[in-house]
This record gives structure tokens, C-alpha cells and sequence, in this order.
């Protein structure tokens, strides 16, 4: 059988070749998004064998105009054609395909009288990328690259293998080219994920690869994942994903099978039921006896977010649920006047904390950095009985670094990482009589990165406030009682400081709500004329893994 049978062009259903493509399976084809850009339908042929097929557009890409990334479509002809499937390369090894001064052939369908395909010899290499998305097509002497070729397979003539596809060209010469870009496959797959099933990848079993990418089909790469996969591979990844399979290829393809097995452990508390099922069916039928305990997940937690509006003196309320290491129930975002916050706040929990009985849990504020001192465990977790949200462990945490685009939730994410692994908090401490230039703090801060847990003996001034939330600290403890002693040999903040940052010493940073629970339990019982580090205790306790998605009123 003629190993080119996989070539085709592409045109529109009115008529007219408008670029290329080439047959992945039996029904399907890859061409450029632009090549069928505003069509649902198009036409295929294949060069002196099929012509003027029908096709339907299945898939796009990102691409929306010149310029973008994402210029990839899939066509599905109407029925199969019994020619033999484009052979793809493996993209772990298309480096070493590439290097070498090695040539490649591309096949286009530029505008002829004869209306015949045109050939041309191509070199690419990885280093010539453009934009961490092309490689950089140069033809040789004499040969062009035209408007036609888009869509166009790049293969090697002598063994048949697609490295990737044409999608641009620099027309300068009578609207010819001798530079041209192209997708390589492994960044192909990243628009259409479908095409990791074809690839020749050496992880797991294809049937394997093709039922797990199905259980995760639609599934968003989210910021709890990210904290996961960073456990799992010892450091963030660079850039981010499109999809959470998205991120299981990028460890199954860098590490070692037991990091893959860890992370598909952790990342199925983050799915529905029926999707976590689906997963644990997949472990039993492919790697049996293999999936481990997923990761302790911390406690559960009803999680409060206030996002100040820019007008109106209003602020958007977002209260959710946080269980086993994922998102649970959440109420509607409501956006009310300030005086409203409170009932605002109190009805949503009180509605969403029948999810969390039987469970350990706390209460966490992500509140803008102006009401991280307000006395949050004195509000009702059940207002109609009186109840105070004290009964269970309450934070603050700094509602600007749940945001994607933060630089603050990325100082933040390095510190919570250390102290971490450190195990025990070590506080820094910081007494009601430290000198207050911000300038000075703010410096002293960034100039010691493992500084993570700060204790204060008293409210601190905004200038220390705004400089640790800026500089990443992502755990705080002080009282809201101001020390007005008039000298601070042994003022009421010096005890207090010594008493909250003995209690915190050498706790585990995970234990710090529950430490902090303990000690304004204590401070009931002891005399209301005698300084208590756990009366009027605000703590502060950012860790950035328990990010829920941001509500739609957030979005942008």
C-alpha cells in the first residue's frame, strides 16, 4: 500500500482547496483552525485516490486570529477511508529526531491551474522555537513554502513519521516564503488531547492512557492540583496547564511510575463521585494494588471570601466548603452593603456546616487586609441560638492571594513550602516596642526568606502588616489588645509575646488553629484583669493548597 495515502488538502464546501491535512484514524484529520475558520463543515480529498469528501470540524484550538496560539482543528469525514493512518512520532524523543541537520517534507495545495499537490524540503530544530509554541521552518534552496501549505504534515520522507504540521509563513517573495513555522505533535496534543491515544508514548498501556484521559476529560488543572503536583514532583511546574490531564502527562512523562501513582492518588479527592469511582475502577483494572492512601488532607473547613467592590462601599460575600481536599458544597455569591457582611456571612455558614458535622473542621476568613484584625470567632456560627463561631479553630487569611494573577499567593506559596518541610513553626517575634519605619520591616523581611511564622506582641501597625502579606509570611499571631504601657521592661505585650510565641515553638504548622483554639479556651477561664495571649488572638494561617475556585462574580 502507497505510504502517502495519508495526504490530503482541505477546502471549503462551496469549492476551492484551501490547505492541507493528514488522516490520524480512519474518520479523523488534522488541519490548521485557521484553514477552517467560521466552518462546521468542509471538504477533504485524498491526491488521486478520494476527492471531495465530506467533513465536519469536530475541534478547534485557541485560535481566534492571525497571530494566536492554538491553530489546531480536527475534521471527521462522514464515513471511513481505507488508507493507513499517518504514523506519529513520540514526542519525547523529537529533540533528538530534530538535531543532526536532518531534512523534513512538507506537501501543500498553493493556487495552480493544475490544482496538484506541491512538495518542499524543510530543517527545524527545537532551539529555533518561537514563544514556547512553534519551531521554525526553513526550507531549502530553491523551495517555497505558500498559502496552501497550512495543515500540511512535517514527516520525514524515509520513514514516513509526522513531527508535526505547517501553520505559518513569512510571504515575502511574489507571496512565497522560505521560512515557515510549525506545531510540533507535543504541543499539537495540547489543543486536541484525544491525539495522546495515537502517539507512540512509553507510559502505561495505550488502553491504559486512553480510559484514564476519558475519566479526566473536561477536568480543570486547578490551583489545589498544582499544590498537589508540586508535593508529588518535588517543584512547581513550570507554566501552567490547560487540563488536569494536562499535568498527569507532564509527571508521567518526567518521572519514575510511583510519582504518577502518588498524584492520580491525590488528584481523585479533587473529583466528583462518579468521576472517583470511575478513577478507582481504572487503579483496580491497570495498577492493582498500587494506589496508595491519598495524602492527608488537613482538616475540613467552611471558607469565607469578601471581595471588596470598587463602588458602593459593598463588598461580593462567597462562603464555600472545603472537604478532603477539594471543594464541597459553596453558597451564591451575594454582594451586600458592609453592615450586611455579618448576616450576610452568618446565614452561609450556618447553612453549608451540616456538611462538615462528623468531621474536623474550622472556619477560614480570606478577607481583604484591612479587616484581617476584625474579631471574626466572636461572629454566630448559629445566630439563632447565640452560638459563637469560637466552639471550633478560626483564621484570617489574605483574600488577594487567592488570586490566579497574585505575586503575593507566589511569595507566599515558597515560605508555606519551607516551613513545611522545617515541621515546626520557629516564630520570629516581634515586640510592641520594635521600631515601626515600614521601610525598615519591609526590608528585614525580604532579606530573610526562611522567616515563616511571625508572633507579635501587639496589634501590628499597617506598615508591618502590608510589608509581611507582601513579602509572603504565610502565618501571623498577635492580639488586637494595643500595649499602651507608657515604658516595656515588663509591659503586658512583652509577656504576651513570650507566653504566644512559647505555645507556638515548636508546634507543626498544621496544628497551629488548633493551638490557637486552645489558648482563647484558656483565656476564658483566666482573670479578665490579667493579660492572656489567647484573648482578642487573630491568627493568621495562609496555606495556599486550600485554594477553592473563585467564584463567578470573580471571574474575568
Amino acid at each position: 500500500m502507497d505510504d502517502w495515502q495519508w495526504r490530503a488538502w482541505v477546502g471549503h464546501p462551496a469549492g476551492g482547496k484551501v490547505g492541507a491535512a493528514f488522516l490520524v484514524t480512519e474518520t479523523r484529520l488534522l488541519t490548521c483552525a485557521h484553514t477552517v475558520h467560521g466552518l462546521d463543515e468542509a471538504r477533504v480529498g485524498f491526491p488521486g485516490l478520494l476527492e471531495d469528501l465530506p467533513a465536519t470540524v469536530v475541534a478547534r484550538g485557541d485560535w481566534r486570529r492571525a497571530g494566536d496560539t492554538g491553530d489546531v482543528a480536527v475534521l471527521e469525514l462522514h464515513a471511513p477511508v481505507p488508507y493507513e493512518a499517518a504514523r506519529l512520532a513520540d514526542p519525547e524523543g523529537l529533540r533528538e529526531r530534530a538535531l543532526g541537520g536532518r531534512t523534513f517534507s512538507v506537501c501543500g495545495f498553493p493556487r495552480r491551474p493544475d490544482q496538484n499537490e506541491r512538495h518542499a524540503t524543510v530543517t527545524t530544530s527545537p532551539h529555533r522555537g518561537m514563544r514556547r509554541e512553534w519551531w521554525e521552518l526553513k526550507t531549502a534552496p530553491g523551495e517555497w513554502l505558500e498559502e496552501g501549505y497550512s495543515g500540511s504534515a512535517v514527516y520525514d520522507a524515509t520513514t514516513g513519521e509526522v513531527i508535526g504540521m505547517v501553520t505559518n509563513a513569512e510571504l515575502r517573495y511574489d507571496e512565497r516564503a522560505d521560512l515557515g513555522w510549525m506545531l510540533p505533535v507535543s504541543h499539537i496534543r495540547m489543543y486536541w488531547e484525544e491525539l495522546d491515544d495515537l502517539l507512540p508514548l512509553r507510559w502505561l498501556t495505550a488502553e491504559a492512557r486512553r480510559e484514564l484521559r476519558e475519566t479526566l476529560d473536561g477536568v480543570r488543572f486547578t490551583d489545589p492540583l498544582g499544590a498537589d503536583l508540586e508535593r508529588v514532583a518535588g517543584r512547581p511546574a513550570l507554566g501552567g496547564f490547560g487540563s488536569a490531564w494536562g499535568s498527569v502527562r507532564y509527571v508521567a512523562e518526567g518521572w519514575p511510575e510511583e510519582r504518577l501513582v502518588r498524584y492520580l492518588a491525590a488528584l481523585g479527592r479533587h473529583l466528583p463521585e462518579q468521576r472517583r469511582q470511575r478513577l478507582a475502577a481504572w487503579f483496580a483494572r491497570h495498577l492493582p494494588g498500587a494506589a496508595p492512601a491519598a495524602p492527608h488532607a488537613g482538616p475540613a473547613s467552611v471558607i469565607v471570601r469578601l471581595e471588596r467592590v470598587t463602588f458602593d462601599n459593598a463588598f461580593d460575600v462567597t462562603v464555600h466548603t472545603w472537604i478532603d481536599g477539594a471543594e464541597g458544597p459553596s453558597c451564591k455569591t451575594e454582594r451586600v452593603g458592609e453592615r450586611r457582611v455579618r448576616a450576610a456571612v452568618e446565614a452561609g455558614v450556618a447553612g453549608l456546616v451540616p456538611a462538615l458535622f462528623g468531621r474536623d473542621w474550622m472556619i477560614e476568613f480570606a478577607v481583604p487586609e484591612s479587616w484581617l484584625g476584625k474579631p471574626f470567632e466572636q461572629w454566630y456560627l448559629d445566630p439563632r441560638n447565640k452560638i459563637q463561631m469560637r466552639k471550633y479553630p478560626v483564621v484570617v487569611r489574605d483574600v488577594e492571594r487567592l488570586r490566579p494573577d497574585s505575586i503575593r499567593r507566589d511569595q507566599a506559596h515558597h515560605r508555606w513550602r519551607l516551613l513545611n518541610e522545617r515541621g515546626r513553626s520557629d516564630p520570629r517575634p516581634i515586640a510592641c516596642d520594635a521600631p515601626r519605619k515600614g521601610s525598615d520591616f519591609q526590608d528585614w523581611l525580604e532579606a530573610n526568606v526562611d522567616f515563616c511564622v511571625l508572633v507579635y506582641g501587639s496589634r501590628p501597625v499597617k506598615s508591618w502588616l502590608t510589608a509581611a502579606l507582601n513579602n509572603g509570611i504565610p502565618v501571623m499571631l498577635w492580639t488586637r489588645t494595643p500595649c499602651d504601657a507608657p515604658s516595656h521592661g515588663d509591659c503586658r505585650g512583652h509577656r504576651v509575646l513570650d507566653e504566644l510565641t512559647t505555645a507556638v515553638g515548636d508546634r507543626h504548622p498544621g496544628d497551629l488553629p488548633r493551638v490557637a483554639l486552645a489558648l482563647r479556651k484558656e483565656a476564658l477561664l483566666a482573670p479578665k484583669d490579667k493579660p492572656h495571649c489567647g484573648r482578642d488572638l487573630t491568627l493568621l494561617w495562609d496555606d495556599p493548597s486550600r485554594l477553592p475556585d473563585p467564584p463567578l462574580a470573580m471571574e474575568v
